[in-house]
């Protein structure tokens, strides 16, 4: 039991940015995102239906639902603030009880920025996310993953709705 949870302290990444009204007005006026999808699964996912691609192509469709364009990689580099929400995934089964995965799903939205005292250094930062959600799984429910990923979007778009109320 320690060791899952040594691995569940460092699944998690800390956020660098929180969804917060400070947060939130960085999303005002965006338009669309490029969605990237990390993970670190070792082939657990695709088994469990959690592979990169068919996520990519959920989540693509959820935010195009939600009115946010799901921008390509070479439209985001074209873009101003190069908007990138980057969704990390990390699903590893125990060693200990091989039935049980650990997991971690994280968010954020980075985008190109000035700093205020020096506007001439431009740098790539998170400007919107929430905390990772960590947890352990039995392989029978796999999907609880899919669904903790969902919710990360499901936070994201409400915040972007908050922050674009037209």
């Amino acid at each position: 039991m320690a060791l899952i949870v040594t691995l569940l302290v460092g699944l998690a990444a800390p956020a660098l940015a929180l969804d917060t009204p400070n947060e939130r007005i960085t999303l005002v006026g965006l338009t669309g995102v490029h969605l990237v999808v990390y993970d670190e699964m070792h082939g657990e996912g695709e088994r469990a239906g959690l592979g990169p691609s068919s996520l990519q192509a959920e989540l693509e469709q959820r935010l195009r639902t939600a009115g946010l364009r799901a921008l390509s990689a070479s439209e985001a580099l074209r873009s101003l603030s190069r908007p990138t929400l980057e969704l990390r995934l990390k699903l590893m089964r125990s060693r200990e009880v091989p039935q049980l995965y650990v997991y971690a799903v994280g968010l954020a939205l980075r985008q190109q920025i000035q700093l205020a005292r020096d506007r001439t250094i431009d740098s790539f930062a998170i400007t919107w996310s929430e905390p990772p959600e960590v947890g352990t799984v039995e392989q029978a429910r796999l999907s609880v993953v899919r669904d903790a990923i969902r919710a990360k979007v499901e936070q994201f778009i409400t915040a972007w709705q908050a922050a674009n109320p037209d």
